[in-house]
């Protein structure tokens, strides 16, 4: 008896999906990475205002999203060998996911709560805190290692922050305050200043008698 062999083929379907998914999945990380480009671009100049000199601000790719899923760090900026920040931050995955959504105006329902009040939910709070994250690091960058009064600086600036990343006056200084109210409270205590109130040794905006 002569035995013939017999090959497995696969389904001309499966051959279309197969060739269909190699061609789309450097297409998405096209648009992923331009995406990510873009909100940098976006970021960096603020950061830069607020550092006092010019520096990058890093969003993870797919790649980086996904070897840290669970990374609960906002964001980070290193210290060289003298002990100076690095002329960098590295902004983790859900910290440039809300920004990016702030810029793409899909934060308005978010925004409109905290019109309304300091009682809103987790989204709310996110999105408030990924931009005091930004103003935070920023002033890292400046050469501001303290904790405490980093985000004293950084808590009063999350209102021009925001407005700088699409959200109007009233809606910016609605996030601030929510923040201030909410968020640092909840913050441990080595992010909390003496002095860091409204006229007090910490104001860094004397003239302006709105808080924070």
């Amino acid at each position: 008896m002569v035995r013939r062999s017999v090959r497995a083929r696969m389904p001309v379907k499966a051959k279309v999906a197969v060739a269909a998914a190699l061609l789309l999945l450097p297409a998405l990380w096209l648009l992923d990475h331009h995406d990510r480009m873009q909100l940098q671009h976006r970021l960096e100049p603020i950061a830069s205002e607020i550092a006092r000199r010019p520096v990058g601000v890093h969003c993870p790719g797919w790649w980086g999203r996904l070897l840290s899923p669970g990374d609960t760090n906002a964001g980070v900026v290193a210290l060289d060998e003298s002990g100076g920040p690095t002329d960098r931050t590295d902004l983790r995955a859900a910290t440039c996911a809300e920004l990016d959504a702030l810029v793409e105006g899909r934060r308005e329902p978010q925004l409109a709560c905290a019109a309304r009040s300091s009682s809103c939910g987790d989204d709310v709070q996110a999105l408030a805190w990924a931009v005091g994250t930004l103003a935070h690091e920023s002033f890292h960058l400046r050469g501001i290692i303290d904790e405490g009064l980093t985000e004293c600086y950084a808590v009063q600036t999350l209102a021009s922050t925001a407005q700088r990343l699409g959200a109007t006056p009233a809606e910016a200084q609605n996030l601030a305050a929510l923040h201030w109210e909410t968020g640092v409270p909840q913050m441990p205590v080595q992010y909390q200043e003496a002095g860091c109130a409204n006229g007090e040794a910490h104001d860094i905006r004397r003239d302006d008698p709105v808080w924070p």
